[in-house]
């Protein structure tokens, strides 16, 4: 049997280059409120779990102005894509077993990355062990999330063209039991954490017609399906979600969607 992680990891390393360019620009404005409600001006020492390329870097480096960052990531191709800003401070590393010191850093985040770890349980505890006493750790999850706007046209289109379905195993997928603040506050209870504040923000981000349609061709789950469909049938399919994105209005165009946060700390 294929291990899960390790399948997801070499999707994200196959497209790690356009993560870079298309996605990681719409969600990481989604984490900064978290950087701004942690306590993080004065940590030494913070994990990023799930750094991926370190978009989130900048904002945590003046969040953190005394901090040496460190990250993990289970995708060594999203880590190599972060280029020169990473290097020497990432590991390839699976948050179910770190192999980090026990109580080495006073604080870490969890950005857009549990929902995807199929024991988050285990990966919270991990997290857990190595902060400090009263160690902070912040997490950004997926709250209600209608999906990327068109995703109803590329359902039609791709199941016209005789797509098969998601091809991505469904164990690393576990939104469902974080998509409220109460299921993340019983997460960080479970994984040994007491919870200082659980809330929720909703974001929208407009795109234009021709984004949205070269986003969700590299990334995301149509570009997962597309990849079963030979030259001919994939092409054409192509021409008629093009044609029907251009066809939505603006508001049609705009993606909203529900953002949770949460801060915790590790009990003394």
């Amino acid at each position: 049997m294929v291990n899960p992680t390790g399948a997801l990891a070499l999707e994200y390393s196959e497209r790690a280059d356009a993560y870079v360019h298309y996605w990681g620009p719409v969600i990481h404005p989604m984490a900064l409120p978290l950087l701004e409600a942690m306590p993080l001006a004065g940590t030494q020492r913070v994990l990023d779990v799930g750094a991926g390329t370190g978009g989130l870097w900048p904002a945590l480096r003046r969040a953190a102005p005394q901090a040496c960052v460190w990250g993990i990531d289970r995708s060594d191709g999203m880590l190599r894509a972060g280029g020169v800003a990473l290097r020497h401070r990432v590991a390839v590393m699976d948050a179910q077993r770190l192999g980090l010191r026990p109580a080495a850093f006073d604080a870490a985040l969890l950005c857009f990355v549990l929902f995807h770890i199929p024991d988050p349980v285990t990966a919270l505890r991990e997290v857990c062990g190595v902060l400090a006493p009263d160690g902070h750790v912040g997490l950004v999850n997926w709250g209600a999330d209608p999906g990327l706007p068109g995703a109803s046209i590329w359902a039609e289109e791709l199941d016209r063209a005789g797509a098969g379905p998601d091809p991505r195993d469904p164990r690393v997928m576990r939104q469902g039991w974080m998509d409220t603040t109460e299921k993340l506050g019983h997460l960080l209870e479970h994984g040994g954490f007491q919870v200082d504040r659980l809330w929720s923000g909703t974001f929208g981000h407009p795109w234009t017609a021709e984004e949205l349609f070269v986003t969700q061709t590299r990334c995301g789950l149509p570009s997962r399906r597309l990849s079963a469909l030979d030259g001919a049938a994939r092409q054409a399919c192509l021409e008629r979600v093009r044609a029907r994105l251009h066809q939505l209005s603006p508001g049609a165009r705009t993606y909203q969607v529900e953002i949770l946060y949460g801060v915790a700390h590790r009990p003394a």
